[in-house]
């Protein structure tokens, strides 16, 4: 089993290079560094130390240095806010060319499956409103985390230098994902909002309940993973991607903790969809490389509104 083999051989490497990492930034070794299954993007070791006990993450790709800053950036700004936030301590890429990321260890359990679900939903759309209340400079995903970086000043260049909302739309016209007729409505709603004054502000970009660490009683200790945060129109695409895969119950808890009246939901529902949709595009071309028709086929149905129960838009 080669690939087993090849990691096996990777998480050593990196296991070595978190020991390097320890000694440099607190002066002294770690008393134990242990590696956490953690997915292909990143290697994540716990490390307990005199100090304490922290986390550390490394990825074997160079230019991910700037994703790392940008957590950064945002978690500082997000507990600044009163937002309950991982405490990361350093970022760099002064031990070897791989980036990395001390954070100290956060308590508690992912929520997803947590039995105070609604609870803690609503706590999400609490702090999810206080997220959006952050307001940057530019839009996307370089933002005011990197001062030196050219920004995109407007949200019309925003949509079509770095959403690429015409290549979106495109795509699902070749491969006949949307009739011609809704995506020339998708089209109007994205174009309705060119010429809108839009303030730019932070967005979490993955607010979901895998996330989001609770305690035993389902309060919440962090919200993590900011590495997608954006600089966009808020709370439209918060909620495009935070209402996403809740029930109806679930989607109204999580509102009626941010606070949104519900006359001005109506307003944004058209844009709130309209992301929805489009951020299929990444789901359906990994679909169609792997030859997936089962899931091309499902999305199609969704993006239909063949599964929707509540409403005769389909």
């Amino acid at each position: 089993m080669p690939e087993k083999s090849d990691r096996s051989g990777a998480i050593r490497q990196y296991r070595r290079l978190a020991k390097r990492i320890v000694q440099r930034y607190f002066g002294a070794p770690a008393g134990r560094i242990v590696y956490r299954s953690s997915g292909l993007t990143n290697y994540v070791f716990a490390v307990n130390h005199v100090e304490g006990q922290f986390v550390i993450r490394i990825s074997p790709e160079p230019q991910r240095i700037g994703a790392f800053r940008k957590e950064w950036w945002a978690a500082r700004q997000a507990r600044t806010a009163g937002i309950p936030s991982p405490d990361i301590l350093a970022v760099g890429n002064d031990v070897g060319p791989e980036p990395y990321m001390i954070t100290r260890r956060v308590s508690g359990a992912e929520a997803t499956y947590h039995p105070k679900r609604l609870r803690i939903i609503r706590e999400m759309g609490r702090f999810g409103e206080l997220i959006n209340s952050i307001q940057t400079n530019g839009f996307g995903s370089n933002f005011d985390w990197n001062p030196d970086g050219s920004k995109i000043p407007t949200w019309s260049e925003y949509l079509d230098q770095e959403y690429r909302v015409a290549q979106r739309l495109e795509f699902f016209a070749t491969h006949r994902i949307l009739p011609e007729a809704e995506l020339n409505k998708l089209s109007a709603i994205i174009d309705e909002t060119r010429n809108a004054e839009i303030r730019p502000a932070l967005n979490h970009s993955d607010l979901r309940l895998k996330n989001v660490i609770v305690d035993d009683d389902g309060a919440i200790t962090a919200i993590i993973d900011w590495e997608e945060c954006l600089s966009a129109v808020a709370p439209q695409w918060e909620l495009s991607i935070a209402l996403h895969d809740l029930s109806i119950d679930e989607k109204h808890a999580f509102l009626e903790g941010y606070g949104l009246p519900l006359e001005h939901l109506t307003e944004m529902a058209p844009l709130i969809k309209a992301f929805n949709i489009l951020n299929y595009e990444s789901v359906v071309a990994a679909a169609i490389e792997k030859d997936d028709q089962k899931t091309v086929s499902e999305t199609i149905l969704r993006l239909n509104g063949t599964l929707d129960l509540f409403s005769l838009a389909c």
